[in-house]
C-alpha cells in the first residue's frame, strides 16, 4: 500500500493551526519574502500545498505547481494552479521563463539526493538571467532527531549541504538566512504567534536562538 500523502497531510493540521499557518505566512510574505520579489516577476510555487506563499505575495504572473488537486480550491483566482509532480518541472515550464521559485519545506519530501539535485538543476535551466530560487528548509543539524518526527521526511539536508550542491549547479548564494525560524509551525510558543512573529524577523539574536530552519537565495548569474 502506497503511502496517502493528501490524508496525512490532512491530518497533521488541526484547523485552528490551519488559521495560524495562514495568518505567519501573511506576515512572513509581507514582512519578509516580498523584499525578493518585484511586482513584475513571474513567480512559481514548487509544491505550494495550501498556497499560503503564493497567495500572499505580490507579482505579475503567479503559479502554484502540487500534485495535490486541493491546489486548485485553495488558490487565489489570481493564482494558475498546474496539477503534477515536482519531477514534472522540466516539462512545465520551458527555459529561461520563470523568474522566482519558491519551494518551502519541500526538498527533505523527495525520495532521495540525487531527486533534490534534479530538481535544482530543472530550475537552474527554466530561470532566467538574474532569476532566483528561494529556499526555505529545515536543517537536520539545528533539528537533530526530530527531524524524523514527520513520517513523511526522507532526505537528510543541512545548510551546507544544500548551498554546496546550489553551487555546483552554478547557482551564486545571494543572501541567506542561518538560523532562521523554528522547526514547525505547530510549535505554540513564541515567536510563533502571528502578532509577534514581525518581531521575530527583525531580532537575528532570536533567530540565532531558536532558529532549527533555514532561508537561502540562490541566483542564476
Amino acid at each position: 500500500m502506497s503511502l496517502d500523502i493528501k490524508k496525512l497531510y490532512d491530518s497533521r493540521f488541526t484547523s485552528y493551526e490551519r488559521i495560524r499557518k495562514s495568518e505567519l505566512w501573511k506576515i512572513l510574505c509581507r514582512e519578509f519574502l516580498q523584499n525578493y520579489i518585484k511586482n513584475s516577476d513571474r513567480v512559481v510555487d514548487v509544491g505550494a500545498g495550501l498556497c499560503e506563499f503564493i497567495n500572499n505575495i505580490d507579482a505579475k504572473e503567479k503559479i502554484a505547481l502540487d500534485i495535490n488537486t486541493d491546489v486548485r480550491k485553495v488558490a487565489f483566482s489570481n493564482v494558475k494552479a498546474i496539477i503534477a509532480p515536482v519531477k514534472e518541472l522540466h516539462s512545465k515550464f520551458k527555459e529561461k521563463s520563470v523568474d522566482v521559485f519558491f519551494m518551502s519545506n519541500l526538498l527533505e519530501h523527495l525520495d532521495s539526493k540525487e531527486d533534490v539535485f534534479r530538481l535544482l538543476s530543472e530550475a537552474f535551466k527554466a530561470l532566467r538571467s538574474g532569476g532566483r530560487l528561494l529556499i526555505m528548509q529545515p536543517d537536520i543539524g539545528l533539528v537533530g532527531n526530530a527531524y524524523w518526527d514527520f513520517f513523511d521526511h526522507k532526505v537528510p539536508i543541512t545548510f551546507l549541504s544544500l548551498t554546496e550542491a546550489l553551487t555546483t549547479i552554478g547557482y551564486k548564494i545571494g543572501d541567506y538566512r542561518y538560523p532562521f525560524l523554528p522547526y514547525s509551525t505547530k510549535v505554540k510558543w513564541l515567536p510563533l504567534w502571528p502578532p509577534l512573529l514581525r518581531f521575530y524577523l527583525k531580532l537575528p539574536v532570536l533567530q540565532k536562538l531558536l532558529g532549527k530552519q533555514f532561508f537561502v537565495v540562490a541566483v542564476k548569474n
